[in-house]
């Protein structure tokens, strides 16, 4: 398909709205200041340079016209490479003119195959279209509506609501990947939240910014080096709201390691974990598991009987009693 500046040319936008492709003025192009994915890295910069260089700009960049000018919708990347290549003319998609709201749902549909976006200029750009959808229909989006209209997971869309509340320095940390947003996000799940449902006194005592940048001050010391580990803070808190609640006295020995990894700048997850409730979360797994297993058993013997297979599931069961049998009376005979 020919570039042709007379606007002759019809084709299709991804939206599947139809569009014009001509060959514009570069210095008629404007970027878009809602565009989410405004920070590239430098060599991939760099290699759209050298091919666009070689080649010229084989892919179309979508615009719509505003005010004698044409709005980038998609082609960040190209424009900015033709435009310090010294280009003069550009090839591009014409669509309609459309609301703000319309251009940020079609970016994030056009990105939405592509590598994805990262997280803070998206979780901006998610801001903006919620704001877009308040102010033209006087209610704030939810997050099942935000991920019907971008295409994200509901997971995706509730880390990057969470993210633009965070503090800007914090915001920062993500952006430069010093901290990945998982570990803000794991924070909230397994620290602040388990505290505000199950030990919500101890949340009030130190306030939750104390409480969250506690943690954030230990990724940064490198005493907390991944995101999985803040999952074994939970348990601390769960079983330490069940122990208070037991012992009629509204505080539980638990409640000093919890104080402790706020506290002291030295203390880990992993000491506090493993001196706490690492035996208590593994019984509690080993419970479920066990009726979890009995249940299948027990669907098994229906299932198979009056089959030939029903034999071998009484073997399996009769033998896994012997070996659990076994082990309990040569734990007695040892204690």
């Amino acid at each position: 398909m020919s570039v042709s500046s007379e606007a002759e040319t019809q084709t299709k936008t991804p939206q599947n709205v139809t569009a014009e492709l001509r060959e514009l003025n570069v210095s008629d192009v404007i970027p878009n200041a809602q565009n989410p994915r405004l920070d590239f890295p430098q060599d991939e910069l760099d290699r759209l340079t050298d091919s666009i260089d070689l080649e010229g700009v084989l892919v179309p960049i979508v615009v719509y016209p505003k005010e004698g000018k044409y709005v980038l919708v998609d082609g960040e990347r190209r424009f900015r490479c033709a435009r310090d290549l010294g280009h003069s003319k550009i090839p591009a998609l014409i669509t309609t003119e459309r609301s703000e709201r319309e251009v940020l749902q079609q970016m994030f549909n056009i990105h939405l195959i592509r590598e994805p976006w990262r997280d803070i200029p998206t979780a901006k750009a998610l801001q903006k279209l919620a704001d877009e959808i308040k102010e033209s229909s006087g209610q704030e989006p939810n997050d099942s509506e935000l991920r019907d209209l971008t295409g994200l997971s509901i997971e995706r869309v509730r880390q990057l609501r969470y993210v633009v509340t965070l503090p800007g320095q914090w915001q920062d940390y993500i952006r430069d990947e010093t901290i990945p947003l998982n570990f803000f996000w794991e924070l909230k799940k397994n620290v602040i939240d388990a505290m505000r449902n199950n030990r919500p006194a101890i949340l009030d005592e130190y306030g939750e910014d104390r409480v969250s940048g506690a943690f954030v001050q230990k990724r940064l010391d490198q005493v907390i080096t991944d995101t999985v580990s803040l999952r074994k803070v939970s348990p601390i808190i769960k079983f330490a709201a069940q122990d208070a609640q037991s012992n009629g006295t509204g505080s539980s020995t638990l409640d000093t390691s919890i104080r402790d990894l706020i506290e002291k700048p030295e203390a880990t997850i992993d000491d506090a974990y493993e001196e706490t409730v690492q035996m208590m979360v593994e019984v509690d797994k080993l419970g479920r598991r066990t009726s979890t297993m009995v249940a299948v058993f027990a669907r098994l013997l229906t299932k198979t009987a009056g089959t030939s297979d029903h034999d071998e599931v009484r073997r399996l069961g009769r033998e896994l009693v012997q070996h659990v049998t076994a082990l309990i009376d040569a734990d007695e005979q040892n204690s």
